[in-house]
């Protein structure tokens, strides 16, 4: 018997997407699923949308407004596969990525799977068949979760991210890692992934199959991020990041790690929440390590760096959008 994967989608306001979502997933050339919508009290159709699909392949619940992790956290309530499938409801699947990554963990059930991603704006930049740019520096096998991560968040280089629908979980490690934290935050499946895989014995890398994840129109950069609560949040992220790895290892790469983390923190929300900022290059400059600040805008910005240091760029930068 194949073993079952549960997908799990929390909604809000996704009724535009949510019909496509779940077309799109029962397509999946693995069969052995079910699809598991959660939808967080949302204010348009989503719910009623998603109810004309209810099957008893395709389950929907409602809970009270709580964010996308408590909403993943319901899922995995009623979830009853061995395998666990996060997706967003905007996003798209290579239809035979999940079978792709069953196969590839099939004697290596103690590791997570991964895949490559690509990012798009319109459906029609899927059907061109689009490839992603190089991501062998970060997406690739491992035997050591600890050694991944720091080479993810810049212990070795520039750091990058994995988007969430790119992982396929063992429903065991996630029980031995925890549920997802009980928090709103931009950097939540960040947190969450660190957790899973330091519960694991490595990452299997499956080529060939992707995540296509949409990207937003809108800046959603930390710059532009005024809830303060959130931010506050991808703080305590960091912290909890450098804490988890802290506990398996103390060394330069780490410390190059989480400097970077650090400060493109302070970079970021500087000028407009000079506090954190403030925090976070206090925690970036303890660690004893220096690192260069992220490329911040086009040639004026970057000439202001070069001569002024970051914080005057920053201002520079902020008052030019001011004036858009």
């Amino acid at each position: 018997m194949l073993p079952k994967v549960s997908i799990i989608i929390p909604i809000y306001n996704g009724e535009t997407f949510i019909s496509n979502a779940i077309t799109a997933l029962l397509k999946q050339t693995y069969q052995n699923t079910e699809i598991i919508i959660v939808d967080d009290s949302s204010v348009d159709a989503s719910y009623e949308s998603a109810k004309k699909f209810e099957s008893p392949k395709v389950k929907v619940f409602k809970q009270k407004n709580a964010g996308a992790g408590v909403a993943r956290n319901t899922g995995l309530v009623h979830a009853t596969g061995e395998y666990i499938q996060f997706m967003d409801v905007d996003d798209f699947l290579s239809e035979d990525k999940i079978e792709r990554q069953i196969k590839a963990l099939k004697g290596q059930e103690n590791k997570v799977a991964v895949c490559n991603y690509i990012s798009f704006l319109d459906e029609s930049e899927i059907l061109g068949k689009p490839t992603p740019g190089d991501q062998s520096h970060f997406i690739y096998s491992s035997d050591s979760p600890v050694d991944f991560l720091i080479n993810l968040w810049g212990g070795y280089g520039n750091p990058n991210f994995i988007q969430t629908n790119s992982w396929l979980t063992p429903r065991k490690i996630i029980d031995k890692a925890g549920e997802w934290r009980n928090y709103r935050c931009p950097d939540d499946d960040g947190e969450f992934f660190a957790r899973v895989l330091l519960a694991s014995e490595g990452v299997v890398y499956v080529p060939g199959v992707y995540n296509y994840y949409r990207r937003l129109v809108a800046d959603g950069s930390l710059s532009n991020n005024t809830n303060k609560k959130h931010l506050q949040n991808t703080l305590l992220t960091i912290d909890l990041k450098h804490h988890y790895l802290h506990q398996h290892v103390e060394n330069s790469a780490l410390n190059m790690a989480m400097a970077t983390q650090y400060l493109n923190f302070a970079v970021s929300t500087y000028p407009r929440n000079k506090l954190l900022s403030q925090i976070a290059y206090k925690r970036y400059k303890s660690l004893g390590v220096k690192v260069l600040p992220p490329k911040l805008g086009g040639e004026l910005v970057e000439v202001a760096k070069n001569l002024f240091g970051w914080k005057a760029a920053r201002i520079l930068k902020f008052y030019l959008r001011e004036q858009r």
